[in-house]
């Protein structure tokens, strides 16, 4: 066995889980992708999200995903309530019903360029231009992060934009969900693996409880080798990303899953214990870590 094998072998058996896991979050960050210098405007920027700080404490809040489970819903239904979408849900035939108060876009990372961006916001401005929500983008100084997209096309400073800054941002674990910075999207809350992290950050810092989740289909692993027709939408009409996908192996999505379970159980066990409730509205999905619940019988109840 060559030397660095046996330490890393002798590092699964004499090191705590807890540690080992650290050490292999700090291997995957270092190779997501090359980042550029962090602008320090943006220190300033997420400090303006304090005036979201528990703005609907109480109040029942829908996270819109993208998964395809979404076609099977009637999601017209939700009409005057709070949601929060997320990525290409603006794409949604119903978005004129449903009315979004927060749309919500994850950093953008390579393979994603300018190109891209000017795809995504080009759609969001149309498909938004009557109902104008507040947009809160996550930001990683990578080289086409949404936040320089902006400074470079000024023509779209009317939309409303608060950003969320993850360039310091640790993985969130044992040792830190219960801390409040670990949630504070004023600083650098826990570095998120899919956008609904976002989403559910956002939620749980405005004081919203329950919070149900839509389109969190996550069943990847139900077929990896398939890199298209994860969403709701068709594939040409939101950013593609089957270039991203088709370089994970399954060693990767077996990975990916097992952090991304943990820590939506860290997530739920941390909102329980403030007592803010999350439940799994999608349609069907892998997703087993939140309690399932019927949208159907949700909007039902008095």
């Amino acid at each position: 066995m060559k030397p660095s094998h046996l330490a890393k072998a002798a590092s699964r058996w004499l090191l705590p889980s807890g540690v080992v896991d650290i050490l292999r979050e700090t291997r995957l960050s270092r190779s997501i992708a090359p980042c550029v210098a962090m602008s320090p405007d943006l220190i300033a920027l997420a400090g303006l999200n304090f005036k979201f700080k528990n703005r609907h404490a109480g109040q029942e809040c829908f996270i819109l995903a993208t998964g395809p489970s979404i076609s099977r819903q009637n999601l017209a239904t939700l009409e005057g309530k709070l949601c929060i979408a997320v990525s290409h849900f603006f794409l949604h035939p119903d978005l004129d019903a449903i009315r979004p108060r927060y749309h919500v876009i994850a950093p953008y990372h390579p393979p994603f360029d300018f190109e891209a961006a000017q795809k995504l916001f080009s759609g969001l401005q149309q498909a938004y231009a009557n109902i104008r929500p507040v947009y809160f983008l996550g930001y990683r100084p990578y080289e086409y992060s949404t936040y320089d997209f902006l400074r470079r096309h000024p023509e779209l400073t009317d939309l409303d934009v608060y950003y969320i800054n993850y360039s310091e941002s640790p993985q969130i674990d044992e040792t830190n969900c219960r801390l409040p910075a670990t949630w504070d999207i004023c600083g650098n809350p826990f570095a998120p693996r899919t956008v609904v992290y976002i989403a559910i950050q956002l939620a749980a810092y405005m004081g919203c409880t329950p919070i149900y989740l839509l389109g969190c289909d996550h069943d990847y692993l139900s077929d990896v080798k398939r890199v298209t027709d994860h969403h709701f939408y068709r594939e040409e009409d939101g950013v593609s990303d089957a270039e991203h996908l088709s370089s994970f192996t399954l060693e990767r999505w077996f990975e990916e899953y097992y952090y991304r379970w943990k820590q939506y159980r860290l997530m739920r066990e941390s909102l329980e214990g403030r007592g803010i409730q999350v439940f799994n509205a999608t349609d069907g999905g892998m997703l087993d870590v939140f309690p399932r619940v019927l949208l159907s019988q949700v909007l039902a109840e008095p």
